[in-house]
């Protein structure tokens, strides 16, 4: 998961540093406040493209949803049928 992580983190900064021709540092601290639903930000969001705002879009949804659920919920079998409870609860 935590290289999960790293690689999402370099490869989104970098291909925002590319698309954008901003400073690599710049695009890094963007795209790690993202991932990590920080709230942070150098000032440079509202000057960027369609396609990074959408690059730190998807890296915030990630971030916030996470690794091991998104994983989960890919690879999880649906079982059938759904067993309720059998106990009496009290309530009061």
């Amino acid at each position: 998961i935590f290289l999960m992580y790293v690689t999402l983190f370099l490869v989104g900064g970098m291909i925002i540093s590319g698309i954008e021709e901003i400073p690599l540092i710049t695009a890094l601290f963007e795209t790690a406040s993202a991932i990590g639903t920080v709230g942070l930000s150098l000032g440079i969001t509202p000057e960027l493209g369609t396609v990074s705002r959408m690059i730190l879009i998807c890296l915030m949804f990630f971030g916030r949803v996470g690794g091991l659920t998104l994983i989960y919920a890919a690879i999880s079998v649906k079982q059938n049928g759904v067993k309720l409870p059998l106990e009496k609860i009290t309530v009061g």
